[in-house]
């Protein structure tokens, strides 16, 4: 199979054009065969839920690595659209919450998502043990949910095709509390790719999705909030940048000093 340059780079996949309309997510060498089937049935689970996301085909493998075909949809996405100031903040974030809110409230059979948290919690070696444990127990508090949620919702896994906003990468999708997917979301927007995007721009979407949360929580942050230290715990598992394991490193430990003893 002749594959050109890529459209677009991860950490852990590349994605390149296909003829056909369609586009092939071929993932890096050494990646689990296991979690790349997982990931074929939870986005097939999401698009035949009805919730709007590029359809997904099946596994190929080329170059002694494996990918799963889906349908191409084009456009920028809507992380790009901020950066571009393409609408104001305000606009750009109602649009980002609708489509999450949208996710939850669809029927799509999706694992449980606690149970994903904290392997990742445990798994979470950059964080001291004692900070792992009582990530643990707030988890085990927490309420279980029975929302579909992405997982890991960000504007750059938004594409604003012609067709409409179309959601992609659903590897950690799973069923559980609503407010865990929008706190999980929340700890992205304020601290992911530090240095890369403007910081006026990041505070203003911030402020305006948080406006949203704030309105849709009946006016309080507090359900949200309470899932903050373990979702920060498990996000140090997954190879994110260094300054921004340090900011929550910073604010989980602030959350482990003020923990009664």
């Amino acid at each position: 199979m002749k594959l050109l340059d890529p459209l677009a780079q991860g950490p852990c996949s590349e994605l390149y054009a296909l003829d056909g309309g369609r586009v092939l997510k071929l993932f890096r060498s050494g990646y689990a065969a296991r979690a790349i089937e997982a990931e074929l049935r939870l986005a097939r689970s999401a698009h035949d839920a009805g919730i709007p996301t590029p359809r997904a085909e099946r596994i190929i493998e080329t170059r002694g690595r494996r990918g799963i075909v889906f349908e191409h949809c084009e456009g920028p996405t809507l992380l790009q659209h901020i950066l571009a100031r393409g609408a104001p903040p305000e606009r750009l974030a109602e649009v980002f919450f609708g489509l999450q809110r949208a996710v939850h409230a669809s029927a799509a059979p999706f694992p449980d998502m606690k149970e994903r948290v904290a392997a990742k919690i445990a798994r979470a070696q950059r964080a001291p043990a004692a900070l792992r444990k009582l990530a643990l127990e707030r988890l085990a508090r927490l309420p279980a949910g029975a929302a579909a949620c992405h997982g890991d919702f960000h504007p750059a896994n938004v594409i604003m095709s012609p067709k409409g906003p179309m959601i992609v990468d659903w590897q950690d999708a799973g069923r559980g509390d609503a407010a865990a997917d929008a706190m999980r979301s929340l700890l992205l927007l304020r601290y992911a790719r530090p240095g890369q995007i403007d910081e006026a721009l990041r505070a203003a979407f911030v402020a305006a999705y948080t406006a949203c949360l704030r309105e849709a929580w009946g006016g309080s942050m507090q359900a949200l909030e309470r899932w903050q230290l373990p979702l920060a715990v498990a996000r140090l598992a997954e190879g994110a940048e260094e300054a921004e394991c340090e900011k929550l490193l910073q604010l989980a430990s602030t959350t482990l000093s003020a923990s009664p003893s």
